[in-house]
C-alpha cells in the first residue's frame, strides 16, 4: 500500500466527493462492495474512506463499548446466552463438577457465562479490554499451559475467529485451541462454544459449514448442537482428547459465485 498516499487521502474530506465515482456502494451507512475490478488506487481511496469513517465515529473504543452495551442482557445481544441453553441439556448436567471457562474476546464480564453459575470460575480476555474484570492478552500471544491445572473444561470463541487477519492463522488459532483444554477424561466436560457470523459459512466461496466440520473433526472435535440464527451461526463442540493426524485444508474454491465473500479457515 502507498502509506503517504493512504494517509493523505484519510486526512483530505475532499476526496469523499471523488470517491462517488468508484464502483462501490459507498453510502455512510452502507456496505462497501469490493471486487477484483479495482484498481490497486481505487482499494487505497476505500481503505482511507473506511478508516476516516471508524475515526469520525470515535474509532474503535467507542465501536467496542458500544458492543459492550449489547452484550447486555437486557439487550438481548449476548451470544452467551446459547451456550448456557446447551449446556443445561441433560447430557451435560453430570458434566459440571469444578469446572472453569476462558473466555476469548469477551466484551461484558456480565454476561451469561460469567453469571450462570455453572463455572468455578471463567477467564476472560481481550485485546482491548473495556473492563477491569477482563484481562487484555491477545490468545495467540498467551503462555501455553504447562499442567492440567492451566486448562480450562471450555473455552469460548464467539465472534473472534472472523477478525483474524489470514486464513491460515485462523486454522492456527483452532489448533492453538487444544492446548487449552482439558483432557476429557471419566466424561469430564472439554468444549468449544464457537460463533461466526452467518455468511462466513453460508455466503463464502471458499468456505462453508461441511468444511468446518471437516476441520474440527481432524482436531479431535465433534459437534453436538448447531443452531442458525438470521445473522450469526453457534456450534458447541466436545473434545475426544487427541488432534488427528496432519492433514490439510487448502484454500480452495468451494462455491462460484461474484457476490460470495472470501472467509476461508485452512489447515
Amino acid at each position: 500500500m502507498d502509506d503517504e498516499n493512504y494517509n493523505n487521502l484519510k486526512r483530505d474530506s475532499s476526496y469523499q466527493t471523488e470517491f462517488k465515482n468508484f464502483k462501490v456502494s459507498a453510502k455512510f451507512n452502507d456496505i462497501y462492495r469490493i471486487d477484483n475490478t479495482l484498481a490497486k488506487s481505487e482499494l487505497i481511496k476505500i481503505l482511507a474512506r473506511i478508516d476516516s469513517e471508524i475515526e469520525q465515529r470515535g474509532g474503535i473504543e467507542v465501536y467496542q463499548s458500544a458492543s459492550t452495551q449489547g452484550q447486555a442482557g437486557k439487550r438481548g445481544g449476548d451470544s452467551s446466552k446459547k451456550l448456557v441453553e446447551w449446556l443445561q441439556d441433560e447430557k451435560y448436567k453430570s458434566r459440571f463438577q469444578n469446572v472453569t471457562a476462558l473466555e476469548i474476546g469477551c466484551l461484558s464480564p456480565y454476561n451469561a457465562i460469567s453469571t450462570c453459575g455453572l463455572f468455578t470460575s471463567v477467564c476472560k480476555i481481550d485485546l482491548n479490554s473495556q473492563d477491569t474484570a477482563i484481562i487484555q492478552q491477545d490468545f495467540m500471544q498467551r503462555p501455553l499451559p504447562t499442567n492440567e491445572s492451566e486448562k480450562f473444561n471450555l473455552i469460548s470463541c464467539s465472534l473472534v475467529i472472523n477478525f483474524v487477519p489470514s486464513h491460515n492463522e485462523r486454522g492456527d488459532m483452532l489448533k492453538r485451541i487444544t492446548k487449552f483444554l482439558k483432557s476429557p477424561k471419566n466424561g469430564s466436560l472439554s468444549s468449544l462454544f464457537l460463533v461466526l457470523p452467518l455468511p462466513c459459512v453460508t455466503n463464502s466461496r471458499y468456505f462453508d459449514n461441511d468444511r468446518l466440520l471437516q476441520i474440527m473433526s481432524s482436531l479431535g472435535f465433534i459437534q453436538t448442537f448447531f443452531y442458525e440464527a438470521k445473522k450469526v451461526a453457534y456450534w458447541l463442540f466436545d473434545w475426544n482428547g487427541r488432534v488427528g493426524k496432519a492433514l490439510t485444508f487448502p484454500k480452495k474454491e468451494l462455491h462460484s459465485g461474484s457476490q460470495r465473500n472470501n472467509f476461508c479457515i485452512t489447515l
